[in-house]
C-alpha cells in the first residue's frame, strides 16, 4: 500500500463496506508502504520518524519532537540523502 497514490504504486490489500461511499484515492492508516519524501533540509535515515512536508505529497523528517507530537506518519525503514524519492515507512498514524 502507499500512503496516498504514491506514483501509482498499488496497494497490496484495500478493505471497504458494501454500501458506504468510496473514493478513488487509497489512504494507508496502517503497515509498511511507500511514501513520497523530501530530504532538502535535512537526509532521512531508517528509524527517523516522518511528518508533512511543505512541499505537498510529501514527507519529511521531523527534526523538532515538540513540533511533531501528534503530527508523526510514520518511522522510515529505508532512507534518503538529498532531494526527493520514496522511502518505505511503518505508518504508524498518532
Amino acid at each position: 500500500g502507499v500512503v496516498s497514490g504514491a506514483n501509482g504504486v498499488q496497494p497490496g490489500l484495500t478493505l471497504h463496506q458494501d454500501g458506504v461511499l468510496e473514493g478513488d484515492t487509497q489512504v494507508a492508516i496502517a503497515g509498511r508502504v511507500y511514501v513520497m519524501a523530501e530530504a532538502l533540509s535535512s537526509p532521512i535515515r531508517p528509524g527517523d520518524l516522518l511528518t508533512t512536508s511543505a512541499l505537498p505529497g510529501h514527507a519529511m523528517k521531523a527534526t523538532d519532537r515538540e513540533r511533531a507530537y501528534g503530527a508523526v506518519i510514520g518511522k522510515a525503514l529505508t532512507g534518503l540523502d538529498t532531494g526527493t524519492g520514496f522511502v518505505l515507512v511503518v505508518v504508524n498514524l498518532q
